[in-house]
């Protein structure tokens, strides 16, 4: 899952070595949150008791979180690789909200790990039905990386998966950017532990912020996921795909493979795949969706 050679322990556990600097993440070329800000402003005019934490967790219990899957397609074949675990939220009065929206209050309210546990619960029933009909697909499902500072988590998270009678091989934790542990060796030690049981482990979002190429080092990572802010465009921008082709060659070194998030136009997958891009998602094959939107999709694409 990660080169052995190449992979370095981080400072405060035995040794390490600093990353060598990329360039600055690029710009923002839209952002998805500025379509949500009506449903912010909503939410907040509405009073705090309709985001409160018993509503969130009435939110959970009711099942009006769900799960939304989008497809990974290997960038040659296009075919079915994977899916992605997104979260919705159908609010009663407010109708379907973006993650933009409810997330920041999951966290504020220390109900991360509840959701986290929420959409993989959801995510290992859908396997499961899916292994009944002969296809084994594999999804990922976001992490917000802090809470790996719980040295208890990883064991929780197996817990869950066997009760669902789940295989571990057929999950990989994206650890969020926006989010980290208090010390390198708490996301070290976490991070060991879930590759240790079986989990695939993606450092999502790449490239937003300076600390992913130091998790890179630091983590036995076995995926990179480019952010869609990097790849959105890229065939038209030299700047932009210098940048992508350095996070790819840093990432190959390192033995993982790479998703790039956000791919809208033929033409910015062709180019990836001369990079060697290996997977890609985004709206040029399918947009999130609820599985049984999903279900001829999958069943045309799956690559068995």
């Amino acid at each position: 899952m990660f080169a052995p050679s190449t992979f370095q322990v981080p400072s405060g556990c035995l040794t390490y070595r600093p990353a060598r600097k990329l360039a600055r993440p690029v710009r923002p070329v839209r952002s998805d949150a500025a379509l949500w800000v009506p449903e912010r402003e909503a939410l907040n005019q509405s009073g705090a008791a309709i985001i409160s934490r018993s509503v969130l967790l009435d939110a959970l219990h009711k099942d009006q979180i769900q799960a939304w899957l989008q497809p990974k397609v290997a960038v040659r074949s296009q075919k079915l690789v994977a899916l992605e675990a997104l979260a919705r939220w159908r609010h009663p009065q407010l109708g379907l909200l973006s993650p933009h929206v409810f997330l920041p209050w999951f966290s504020e309210h220390g109900l991360d790990e509840a959701l986290l546990m929420h959409i993989l619960q959801e995510v290992l029933g859908l396997q499961a039905y899916w292994r009944r009909q002969g296809m084994v697909i594999p999804v990922s499902v976001n992490l917000p990386t802090h809470l790996l500072n719980d040295a208890g988590l990883p064991d929780r998270l197996m817990v869950c998966v066997q009760a669902k009678q789940g295989r571990a091989e057929d999950i990989t934790f994206e650890l969020l950017e926006n989010s980290d542990t208090k010390t390198p060796c708490a996301l070290f030690m976490g991070a060991c532990r879930l590759v240790a049981m079986g989990f695939g482990l993606a450092q999502d979002d790449a490239g937003v912020q300076y600390s992913s190429m130091e998790r890179l080092v630091g983590a036995p990572f076995s995926e990179l996921k480019l952010d869609r802010r990097f790849v959105h465009g890229l065939s038209a921008d030299r700047q932009q795909a210098v940048q992508v082709l350095d996070w790819i060659a840093s990432a190959k070194e390192r033995g993982m493979c790479v998703t790039a998030e956000g791919v809208e136009a033929q033409s910015d997958l062709e180019l990836l795949q001369q990079m060697g891009c290996d997977y890609a998602q985004g709206y040029l094959f399918a947009k999130p969706a609820p599985a049984f939107e999903l279900d001829m999709w999958i069943r045309q694409r799956w690559a068995v």
